[in-house]
């Protein structure tokens, strides 16, 4: 015990104090990871609760409502892009210092700056210096045409997929994105189209980050009448894509489609665990994943472009599916991806329903937007 006359030793009152600071930040630490663990599981749970709302109003509109045209779902892009560029033509044609103008357009219209460069030189080679609104929206039109059929063919998806026989067997697929981007939604989509055209699909649920993640597969399995390999007490998401590798090929199923955790593109850790996921995939499997799928929001503009870059140079992504297209006003960043970084689009989400899932097509995707 410390008497009094203790206490006025230097090194005793040094002791305390050293003593007092550690047991403070204990506490500080101790209560700041609890404050963090909290807000984590908030946004799990909130978008655990989206996730829900999706799958219950699939279920309950996927065969009333009407077919949604891609014109409609465009509509908020096309006023934002042509409507803009139309303006400037308001008193006749422009001369070459209002080109600035129509640059700074294409900039606001989530393009991206390669884009915008690559767009600008085609209105100045080809409307050969009369610049007038159909000969500029010609141009555009043309240049986002050309800039679609230089995609690199990294995906055997056609607009045929669901019909036709199977590439391989089975045929493996990665679905990857950051959290809320609809990837569960997707894989819903991809397995009702698959399943109603005869195929055999498994889905693997490598998603063993949030706690809800399998159950909200599971409830989109019995959607779609699919197959889902959810191994119990499994924490290694690697350890899942390779059992369901194998339970995929000695079941003979046509198609596996590999879930997986919204991952950061901001964070190389989370992108590690993901490489280490295909490097396993590949091992069972020599040659999977065939299909590295990435899924994006389109609302989220330029940041989808920037979510693209880093997937491809961690993965190698095949082809994208822009989703949310129904409302947003940023569906110029499919020309950017596809400029950019020569990925084909390959799907867009227009819509809740199973077939709300709408094959790529770049000329009607072009003229819906010019």
């Amino acid at each position: 015990m410390i008497s009094p006359a203790d206490t006025t030793d230097p090194i005793v009152t040094k002791g305390i104090l050293v003593a007092s600071i550690a047991i403070f930040a204990v506490m500080f630490l101790f209560l700041y990871i609890r404050i963090l663990r909290r807000r984590d599981r908030k946004k799990s749970e909130n978008l655990e609760q989206t996730q829900e709302v999706e799958v219950e109003h699939f279920e309950r509109t996927r065969d009333l409502d009407a077919p949604i045209l891609l014109g409609d779902i465009l509509k908020n892009t096309r006023a934002g892009f042509i409507g803009r560029i139309q303006s400037l033509f308001s008193e006749g044609n422009i001369s070459g210092e209002k080109l600035s103008d129509l640059e700074e357009i294409l900039f606001t219209s989530d393009l991206g700056p390669q884009t915008v460069e690559t767009l600008m030189t085609a209105v100045t080679d080809k409307a050969d210096g009369n610049l007038n609104f159909e000969n500029v929206k010609s141009a555009l039109r043309d240049e986002m045409r050309d800039i679609f059929s230089r995609t690199k063919e990294t995906s055997l998806v056609a607009a045929d997929t669901f019909s036709k026989p199977v590439p391989i067997k089975p045929w493996v697929w990665m679905v990857v994105g950051v959290n809320g981007v609809g990837k569960t939604t997707t894989i819903g989509k991809l397995a009702k189209q698959f399943s109603s055209n005869g195929k055999k699909v498994l889905v693997a649920a490598g998603d063993t980050f949030r706690a809800a993640a399998q159950e909200q597969l599971t409830v989109w399995s019995g959607r779609t009448g699919v197959d889902i390999h959810s191994p119990k007490d499994v924490s290694d998401p690697a350890a899942v894509a390779f059992s369901a590798c194998e339970k995929a090929k000695n079941q003979h199923f046509d198609i596996l489609i590999i879930d997986t955790a919204g991952r950061l593109h901001t964070k190389s850790n989370l992108m590690e665990e993901l490489k280490k996921m295909k490097r396993v995939v590949e091992k069972a499997l020599p040659g999977a994943p065939h299909e590295v799928l990435l899924v994006v929001d389109a609302n989220t503009g330029q940041n989808a472009l920037n979510q693209a870059r880093t997937f491809h140079e961690a993965l190698g992504v095949t082809g994208v599916v822009l989703t949310k297209l129904d409302g947003t006003a940023k569906g110029g960043v499919a020309v950017g991806i596809a400029c950019e970084l020569k990925i084909p689009i390959v799907w867009i989400g227009v819509g809740e329903k199973a077939q709300d899932l709408k094959s790529f097509a770049p000329t009607e995707f072009v003229s819906s937007i010019l």
